[in-house]
């Protein structure tokens, strides 16, 4: 539950640095972004977007056993998904906000949440609760951080 209100806290305080909806690009490019930056290597950062693209291709395959209702599928997909820290380059790891760390934490329970689900009951209206939750973790990660290509520094 620590785990939880923790990632709340992050996704309420990023949101609450936006200032209205984004109604086009040329908008967006104006604001100022204010997301906490993560140095990282070229090769930690092109690691980092493999993983984001891996996520996105599993969230469009999730989407697929949601609309046939195969929720064994949606278990078998949804089960790797959620161990982004085992997969993390260890030095990059070491760097990461606590917060960053709990955050990934708790979208990994929510993978195993929607897995264990699809897998046990098959409760399609409960799938599409984890799954949302699933989503809620992304998108505060994406509105609280930045990977920033820089000189990196070991975390003290």
């Amino acid at each position: 539950m620590k785990r939880k209100s923790i990632a709340l806290a992050l996704i309420l305080a990023a949101a609450a640095t936006i200032t209205g909806p984004v109604r086009a690009q040329s908008s967006y490019s104006m604001q100022s972004d204010n997301r906490i930056v993560i140095n990282v290597s070229q090769a930690e950062k092109n690691h980092v977007l493999s993983e984001m693209r891996e996520f996105l291709h599993g969230f469009h395959s999730i989407n697929i056993a949601m609309a046939r209702q195969d929720m064994k599928a949606l278990g078998i997909t949804a089960r790797p998904l959620g161990a982004l820290l085992d997969r993390l380059p260890v030095k990059l790891k070491e760097r990461l906000p606590e917060e960053f760390t709990q955050l990934a934490i708790a979208m990994n329970e929510a993978f195993q949440n929607l897995a264990r689900d699809a897998e046990s009951n098959g409760d399609m209206r409960k799938a599409h609760e984890n799954l949302a939750e699933v989503m809620t973790y992304c998108s505060g990660c994406h509105d609280t951080y930045r990977f920033n290509v820089a000189p990196v520094k070991a975390r003290k």
